[in-house]
């Protein structure tokens, strides 16, 4: 057993590795810092993942309490994932036919995508996906094919909140060759994928370990498609390629995203967008050093319409961001400014859970 504290948040993980329970803890009021309020259970066996969660409403009232616990807290829904096939309480209220709006709540979250969204539902190969090295087919042409990457300084132009996360998009110079496809591709934009702890975020799980964090380098294929929407749209594969950068917990601060933290200030609520300088943020840093040692597959993208449109890359080496770090990314907000909301707003957790394979495979690189 392993408990982890980071500042008012206790996880008491049992298990390792595809087989574990990992249990968090909120602390309580100042008078009560002995108790602690019990804000979600996260259970994985294998590729079953049960996840059960304390409503946001009953946080809420929990922490506007200085005397004692609220007598009475709402049950959380239950969601149970086995691949795609979910099941969730009765109790929980069924979207509207008309609803586009999609977050990562109990209501509008990853469980209810093909709800909203029906043609999700007979879409068979989806990502996030767990990728286990020993399974994975090795394949020696991708490393006489290396990525050759060019980026001009300016290629990051704005960071915006999407109300999703954060996103840096530009239309600089920029070209990427090599590896899986023959064909050139063009960065778009990029963005993050963080969990409310240190034991969730990451959208890929690895050899059974799901980091706290996850960067997706979003490019466009300029080979085959006229804009970046028709490829984004194309279903083939080939539309886009979406490099995925596992994060961990780092003892110090990551320099270079700490530039673009340091801006957060004037992106708090979504829709909020900053221009950036020139010097603000280098993609070519954000990469991994070693760009020649990845995972690849054929897959989607991890939030709606989750067009089957990509090839992805998810590099081997990691990149580090302290937990103040994370925790600055926890501050931004999924509304807008002015708009009510019932919840406190921050983009807490923003991951999908991850899919089947359906009998695809999955390449590495490396021996």
């Amino acid at each position: 057993m392993a408990a982890t504290i980071n500042d008012d948040t206790q996880s008491i993980v049992v298990g390792n590795g595809s087989d574990r329970v990992a249990i968090n803890l909120k602390q309580g009021p100042v008078d009560q810092s002995q108790s602690f309020l019990l804000t979600s259970i996260l259970i994985e066996m294998g590729d079953i993942e049960i996840r059960i969660r304390r409503s946001a409403q009953g946080t809420d009232q929990y922490k506007k309490r200085e005397a004692s616990l609220p007598t009475s807290v709402r049950s959380a829904p239950i969601t149970y994932q086995n691949g795609n096939q979910e099941k969730k309480n009765t109790a929980e209220e069924k979207p509207n036919a008309h609803q586009t709006h999609w977050d990562y709540s109990i209501s509008h979250g990853p469980h209810m995508w093909g709800r909203i969204f029906p043609q999700i539902q007979c879409k068979k190969f989806q990502s996030p996906i767990r990728i286990y090295t020993d399974q994975c087919e090795y394949e020696p042409e991708l490393t006489r094919r290396p990525f050759v990457f060019h980026a001009d300084e300016n290629c990051c132009q704005t960071l915006e909140n999407t109300g999703h996360s954060f996103q840096v998009s530009g239309k600089g110079s920029s070209s990427i060759s090599g590896g899986p496809v023959p064909d050139e591709y063009r960065f778009l934009q990029f963005h993050m994928h963080w969990g409310s702890n240190d034991l969730e975020g990451a959208e890929h799980v690895v050899d059974g370990v799901r980091l706290p964090g996850e960067l997706h380098i979003v490019t466009w294929n300029t080979s085959r498609y006229r804009t970046p929407q028709a490829a984004a749209a194309s279903e083939q594969f080939d539309g886009l390629m979406v490099f995925g950068i596992l994060i961990k917990i780092a003892p110090s601060d990551n320099q270079e995203v700490d530039k673009l933290l340091n801006l957060f200030s004037k992106i708090i609520h979504k829709g909020e967008k900053v221009d950036l300088d020139d010097e603000t943020v280098s993609l070519k840093k954000l990469m991994p050093k070693n760009m020649q040692d990845y995972y690849t597959y054929d897959g989607s993208l991890t939030t709606p319409m989750c067009s089957e449109s990509v090839r992805w890359i998810v590099f081997r080496e990691q990149m580090g961001l302290s937990r103040r770090q994370f925790d600055q990314l926890r501050q931004l907000k999924h509304a807008c400014k002015g708009e009510n909301s019932t919840t406190n707003g921050n983009i807490s957790q923003n991951f999908r859970p991850v899919m089947p394979l359906n009998g695809r495979l999955v390449y590495r690189s490396f021996c």
